[in-house]
């Protein structure tokens, strides 16, 4: 009960709120673990993730609609072009390098800076995209707060089905006090609202 309440804090501060934005992105590959862990060790009092869904109704954090930008997919399944987050299983997700692109590109220059260790460098290679379910687990253990973005997805899921997901796994960690759901889609929040009043929201502009 203690953690429950430790985590649930930063939902209710008075200040304003330090949030590690997909992880800490710029010093490891976004929506990853080891971008929540480098932003939990910068002292962000939670993170955000983004949620798609796959072709097999798993709940995945990756932030696009597609997996080109931030996976190695276009090698490993050269022919499923445009390479939809929701063509694609989870089992077959899980074959993708979620990582090098990071080494290779520094998004941010923090590795020419220097910001980024020799060892971080090495374990972002083959890094997987969590499940929520993954994340959450995450979150919990080291409690803290989790804002949870709920994307546009490709494939059109019927927003009802997908907050019953997101909800049922939330309730299950027993994180109710500690997530903050997010969207630019209203219908979402609307839904989460229906089933879950006590789940504090957000509306993106």
């Amino acid at each position: 009960m203690e953690m429950q309440k430790e985590m649930s804090a930063p939902l209710t501060a008075s200040h304003i709120l330090n949030i590690a934005h997909r992880g800490a992105r710029s010093l490891a590959p976004e929506n990853t673990l080891a971008a929540a862990r480098k932003g939990l060790e910068a002292g962000a009092d939670m993170w955000e993730l983004d949620i798609q869904m796959t072709a097999d109704g798993e709940l995945i954090v990756i932030h696009d609609s597609t997996l080109k930008r931030t996976s190695n997919v276009r090698e490993v399944f050269p022919s499923r072009k445009p390479w939809l987050v929701h063509e694609f299983t989870l089992d077959e997700i899980r074959l993708l390098d979620f990582g090098s692109w990071f080494t290779e590109q520094d998004p941010f220059g923090q590795i020419a800076s220097g910001m980024v260790a020799e060892s971080d460098l090495a374990s972002y290679v083959q890094q997987q995209a969590p499940t929520l379910g993954e994340a959450l687990t995450f979150t919990l253990e080291h409690g803290w707060s989790v804002n949870l973005e709920i994307k546009e997805m490709s494939g059109n899921p019927d927003p009802e089905q997908v907050v019953k997901k997101i909800l049922a796994l939330v309730e299950d960690f027993d994180m109710v006090d500690s997530v903050l759901i997010s969207s630019y889609n209203q219908a979402y929040l609307a839904q989460v609202r229906k089933a879950h009043p006590h789940v504090v929201t957000g509306i993106l502009v």
